[in-house]
């Protein structure tokens, strides 16, 4: 059984994998939602499933970069139900697991480029490529300006996440765009049950782990 947590975003989605396979997800969206619901979305899961939390198999967390709130939140829920217990804790870079999402509603998904809305006239940005050997992730998150990102796609890209309304998309280029619909707890377990996803989990101590709160003063490559 897995549980995972996705507060990155102003989506506050938390997934259960119980012992036969079936995902169960309480999502929703919103400024100042995830102090409200996080809790009480890993509470109202447990108890749907008759899960106990030393009963877990793995606790995966999305770990930025993203909302500073966000990611404080989720990190000091996870800091909670895992405090003196001995499961297994593992983290994963946020964009990635855009692609995930996107892999399993678009099997012809090749070049996806994962956003987050960032500050004034930026994006944080990363490329996750798939071939027949699966995904791999094409660079490390960086931030980039909306002319820098708008520039770099090619036709038949793919946007996915938050803050792409703001690119300007020549229609020449057909981008396919995918909204914060495609970020979900549930694709860290999709990513988790995927080779080419699965080895960018990091296994972490709960206790001392900190989130990727990535900004705009620590990327290279990024106009400030």
């Amino acid at each position: 059984m897995i549980l995972s947590i996705e507060t990155s975003t102003p989506v506050c989605s938390v997934a259960l994998q119980n012992s036969s396979g079936r995902i169960f997800e309480k999502r929703t969206e919103g400024r100042g939602v995830h102090s409200e619901r996080t809790f009480l979305f890993i509470q109202e899961l447990l108890e749907r499933t008759g899960t106990d939390i030393s009963g877990l198999n793995a606790v995966l967390f999305s770990n930025g970069p993203g909302s500073y709130t966000g990611l404080r939140i989720g990190a000091s829920a996870v800091k909670g139900i895992l405090f003196g217990r001995e499961v297994p804790f593992y983290t994963y870079p946020t964009l990635i697991s855009f692609a995930a999402g996107v892999g399993s509603v678009n099997k012809n998904a090749a070049r996806i480029f994962s956003v987050i809305d960032a500050r004034r006239n930026h994006l944080y940005v990363q490329q996750v490529d798939r071939d027949s050997s699966g995904f791999s992730a094409n660079g490390e998150p960086s931030v980039k300006t909306l002319e820098e990102i708008s520039e770099s796609l090619q036709h038949g890209d793919i946007l996915a996440g938050t803050g792409w309304e703001r690119l300007s998309l020549p229609d020449k280029k057909q981008i396919e765009t995918y909204g914060s619909n495609i970020i979900s707890a549930k694709n860290l377990i999709l990513a988790w049950k995927d080779d080419s996803l699965k080895k960018y989990f990091k296994k972490e101590d709960p206790a001392a782990f900190e989130p990727n709160y990535l900004n705009m003063a620590q990327v290279n490559n990024s106009s400030v």
